[in-house]
């Protein structure tokens, strides 16, 4: 293969980004509107949190074990549909197929394990799909590329979690309704839908970039991360702590201690403040992150998350909660860009999908983590009213804090090699 530079356009933006619609749409779906309401449904009201966050805990032990071995046989996978079109196909089905008998399911044990498998699916699928960024596109355009890919998750997020929410506020307690199968149906399509659209539109090969066979850190591409690599993950592991507690425990933080009647389509709400805040940031944030280098941002995003996590602390009303989480998506939008951008530049080339599969292992094992809050939640409310809600926040607070410190200890020489200027 010889080496060359290839320029990808816009409309190739859009098609390697789209998948990310769909994969948004179903997980963002789940993890936010109807585990929690079918957790209502089916668990003492007294121990919710509880049950939630093993639920979602399981969910996420399996990602976490999924992602790197899945990385290593795609890199190594060698059939006529490609090497990372074959999982992306698997996948998709799987966790579609899966998320629809969430429906016709009553037991907590059999939403356990169905979740489980369905986070299976979709970590079959998410990581030969990220490591397609690296295999199709230059250096010099990922970050742009890491944008729009982030952008299109983002709008997938908005969108769904907005129709969730308010088809799944007319859903009634412990019966398997319209609401339900509707909620359940159309992010299902939505994600088989998308991984068509990229089966059909999207290489599934490998293009060779200069400098090579040398990085530009003078590591041998074909064997190494970057060391910055780990620094960088270690860093991402307390940002998914910080962001995941607040995913996770919002709608029953509404319901608790703001007293909303109406928490699921409260959640919608935000979900548009929030995802409307990170597609206006995600792609000058990418432009940004190409040209004054990875490093601010992410200091810059951690700091912002901290902040937000101490200021819901304070809130009365919704109105508080929406202004807090206009920051809250500035912070996850420079993030989600830049954060996306430095992982896919420290991995090898040719062991792509190992590196990000080890990077997804830590990153979800940040929010696998979070997961566990919802123990701690309902044990220090029993000891004070919703005492446990406002220990939750300080540590999301602080995770956020300890990240921000250790992106900031990443050498300034990286973004400089980047190709752009960082002044220290």
């Amino acid at each position: 293969m010889n080496s060359i530079t290839k320029t990808l356009s816009k409309i190739e933006y859009l098609h390697i980004s789209i998948f990310g619609f769909g994969l948004a749409a179903l997980a963002t779906s789940l993890a936010q509107i109807i585990l929690p309401v079918r957790i209502l449904d089916i668990s003492p009201d007294q121990f919710k949190n509880t049950y939630l966050g093993i639920l979602t805990f399981s969910g996420m032990s399996i990602a976490m074990l999924t992602q790197p071995v899945v990385g290593y046989l795609s890199d190594r996978t060698n059939l006529n549909l490609g090497r990372r079109r074959p999982y992306i196909l698997a996948g998709s089905i799987l966790s579609a197929t899966l998320t629809l008998s969430l429906g016709i399911v009553s037991s907590y044990m059999f939403i356990v394990i169905i979740y489980a498998f369905i986070q299976v699916g979709i970590n079959i699928a998410q990581n030969p799909y990220d490591a397609m960024i690296k295999d199709q596109v230059p250096h010099h355009q990922r970050g742009q590329v890491s944008a729009t890919r982030a952008i299109s998750g983002a709008a997938g997020a908005v969108i769904f979690v907005l129709l969730t929410g308010l088809m799944m506020d007319n859903h009634l307690n412990g019966l398997q309704d319209k609401w339900l199968w509707i909620s359940l149906a159309i992010p299902s399509f939505t994600l088989c839908f998308t991984m068509v659209w990229i089966l059909t539109n999207v290489s599934d090969g490998m293009v060779e970039q200069h400098p090579s066979p040398q990085n530009q850190w003078g590591l041998t591409e074909q064997n190494s991360a970057h060391p910055n690599f780990y620094i960088f993950l270690t860093s991402g592991f307390f940002f998914t702590i910080g962001a995941g507690i607040l995913q996770t425990y919002t709608l029953f933080f509404l319901r608790d201690v703001i007293k909303l009647a109406h928490p699921a389509s409260a959640i919608g709400i935000l979900a548009v403040v929030v995802g409307t805040t990170i597609l206006i940031t995600l792609y000058p944030a990418g432009l940004l992150s190409d040209h004054l280098g990875r490093r601010p941002l992410l200091i810059v995003s951690g700091t912002l998350g901290s902040i937000c996590s101490l200021l819901l602390c304070f809130s009365q009303n919704l109105t508080h909660v929406i202004l807090i989480a206009i920051l809250m998506g500035i912070s996850i939008g420079v993030f989600m860009s830049a954060g996306r951008a430095l992982v896919t530049d420290l991995a090898s080339k040719s062991r792509t999908a190992t590196h990000l599969g080890i990077a997804n292992l830590v990153l979800v094992g940040g929010l696998a983590i979070s997961k566990l809050g919802g123990i701690a939640i309902d044990n220090l409310n029993n000891i004070q009213v919703d005492l446990g809600y406002y220990v939750l926040l300080g540590l999301s607070s602080a995770s956020f804090a300890i990240g921000t410190i250790f992106v900031s200890t990443i050498n300034t020489k990286v973004d400089a090699n980047l190709g752009s200027v960082v002044h220290s």
